[in-house]
């Protein structure tokens, strides 16, 4: 089967709401094997919406609807698709008598105007309980086609999805039960087209497909299989991860959630070794991601974020002639932060970042978005420069994961050429 997903309400066109909720309802489908191939959003306007409902009913098997079935006038979603698939809406008594009670225990001696109609439901389908909220859903049958009405907050819709509308599609799939499995693998080190460049052959299969997409300072591939069995799926997927990984080398630094930290972490562990961090236009960054996970006190020994000349001369023991010399921004400067973070914390590895994160501080020899980084062990110290863009957060992102990466590739290749000493 096929499934549509519109998310209804103006507040996520203006973005002042972020629709988590669509997530979680392809989730829920993706594990009854339902596929879902077109997702929208349309703003609280009943034209429109029929018009979106219309052109997914063609398409698609199932259409879910999110939003749009509060007591509001403006709340139009379940007697948009009733219009449309012209299927009446009665009134559940049941739920109109809970709605009383509830009024009554608020101290209500009239009700709002269209509160009662939050308590409809199909002629044609079946209602949706709702335990943590006032609106029931709906799920509407009509000529094989299947419309699911789903409210917007997250607390009342995952539960309706898990009790509800999981079970029932569970069982209309039961003939053609499906699952669809995933992998991600996560790469650092290498530029999407690189990647791409390497897999495109694989890229043109459809079971399973291989898909890249970039993120902060990273690319994913993620590998996808449909199958009968969990089992069958992951046998679809063994191959192709081993291609990927064959092809890619060692820039594949991990799956699904582990995240870069994790696997710094991880190596750091398997290695016995410590590190300390020196930060400036990172604020503290690196060091959150290494504590974020778990055990990571074994091998995280200091974190220092020195943002003024004063503090890099007083924590860091940077000598006050070469930030004279060269400014806090420089090659020089970063590879006497990581110096002396390792020897302030007796660490085995010291890494630093310095940079200009903006939006002021640039110059034309130094713009916004130039960072340094410093890697010290017991065998030398390097540095490196990245020109990065973007907003203040972006840079101070990308610089906290290319530090990241450097201490990744230093833990797994410490011979490499980017490891000589600096001059």
């Amino acid at each position: 089967m096929i499934a549509e997903v519109i998310s209804v309400g103006t507040e996520l066109l203006l973005g002042q709401t972020i629709d988590t909720d669509a997530a979680a309802v392809a989730q829920a489908l993706s594990r009854q094997g339902i596929s879902i191939y077109h997702r929208s959003t349309v703003g609280d306007n009943e034209d429109r919406l029929a018009a979106d409902l219309r052109q997914a009913l063609e398409r698609a098997d199932i259409v879910i609807t999110i939003g749009g079935l509060g007591p509001t006038m403006d709340d139009l979603t379940k007697e948009t698709l009733a219009r449309v698939l012209d299927i009446p809406l009665v009134t559940d008594p049941a739920h109109v008598e809970r709605l009383t009670e509830m009024g009554k225990r608020r101290g209500w001696d009239k009700f709002p105007e269209h509160f009662m109609k939050q308590a409809d439901v199909p002629a044609s389908g079946r209602g949706i309980p709702n335990n943590n909220g006032t609106a029931l859903g709906a799920i509407f049958e009509k000529g094989g086609k299947y419309g699911v009405c789903l409210p917007g907050p997250p607390n009342e819709l995952i539960p309706m999805l898990e009790e509800t509308v999981e079970p029932f599609f569970a069982e209309k799939t039961s003939g053609e039960k499906a699952v669809i499995k995933s992998l991600v693998l996560r790469i650092i080190g290498m530029g999407e087209s690189t990647v791409e460049e390497r897999v495109k052959d694989l890229m043109a299969d459809s079971n399973p497909t291989v898909a890249p997409y970039a993120k902060t300072g990273e690319v994913h591939l993620r590998v996808t299989a449909r199958a009968a069995t969990d089992e069958d799926a992951m046998a679809l997927i063994a191959p192709r991860e081993a291609a990927i990984r064959e092809r890619l080398g060692d820039v594949v630094y991990g799956i699904d959630s582990e995240t870069l930290e994790f696997a710094v972490v991880s190596l750091l562990q398997q290695a016995s070794r410590t590190v300390a961090c020196a930060e400036s236009c990172s604020g503290g960054l690196i060091s959150k991601r290494i504590t974020d996970i778990p055990d990571s006190s074994r091998v995280f020994g200091l974190g220092i974020v020195s943002y003024s000349n004063e503090s890099k001369e007083k924590f860091l023991s940077v000598d006050s002639r070469l930030l004279a010399e060269h400014g806090a921004v420089s090659h020089e400067v970063a590879r006497a932060m990581a110096e002396g973070v390792r020897a302030a914390a007796g660490s085995d590895i010291g890494v630093s970042v310095t940079g200009i994160a903006g939006p002021g501080g640039g110059s034309e020899k130094k713009p916004v978005g130039t960072v340094y980084l410093g890697l010290a062990w017991d065998g030398g110290v390097i540095s490196q420069h990245h020109q990065f863009l973007g907003r203040r957060q972006d840079v101070s992102q990308r610089a906290a994961q290319a530090a990241l990466a450097l201490v990744r590739r230093f833990l797994i290749a410490p011979d490499e050429p980017t490891f000589r000493q600096s001059p």
